[in-house]
């Protein structure tokens, strides 16, 4: 009788062990890839907003912001009483617009057109080395 009761113990203890080994393992290698996933399409949709916010900037004013971050985060969120074109959520300490990741994004203008890019989840841009290549990118105009 006794020696079921061990028994039984044992079982319980080795499913329980199980379930502990489960846990951690998704824990570890699961659960973080959905997570990533949803901070590339968060990244995805709002390079898809700010560049729309940037046409409308563009549509209404004749031109593009001034270059430097600070300066688009003010032209797109109405700084100094201005008209607001984005609700961007994100913004660092200097005042610029930031990725899902912490990190700000770049603008590039041209007369035709502008580029955002953001240095992804390793929060280097690829500036033509090999660190860097989870970039994301969003041109129009």
């Amino acid at each position: 009788m006794l020696k079921d009761s061990l028994k039984a113990v044992n079982s319980a203890v080795n499913r329980l062990a199980l379930v502990v080994v489960v846990v951690i393992f998704c824990g570890i290698f699961v659960f973080p890839l959905f997570y990533s996933r949803k901070r590339v399409k968060e990244v995805k949709a709002e390079l898809a907003e700010i560049g729309g916010a940037l046409e409308d900037y563009r549509a209404e004013t004749g031109g593009w912001p001034p270059s430097g971050g600070r300066a688009v985060a003010v032209a797109l969120l109405g700084g100094g009483g201005a008209k607001a074109y984005s609700e961007h959520p994100r913004k660092d300490g200097e005042g610029r617009l930031v990725d899902p990741w912490d990190t700000p994004y770049r603008f590039f203008f041209s007369r035709g057109g502008f580029a955002i890019q953001s240095a992804g989840r390793d929060g280097k841009f690829a500036d033509g080395s090999p660190s860097g290549g989870d970039d994301y990118w969003f041109s129009g105009g």
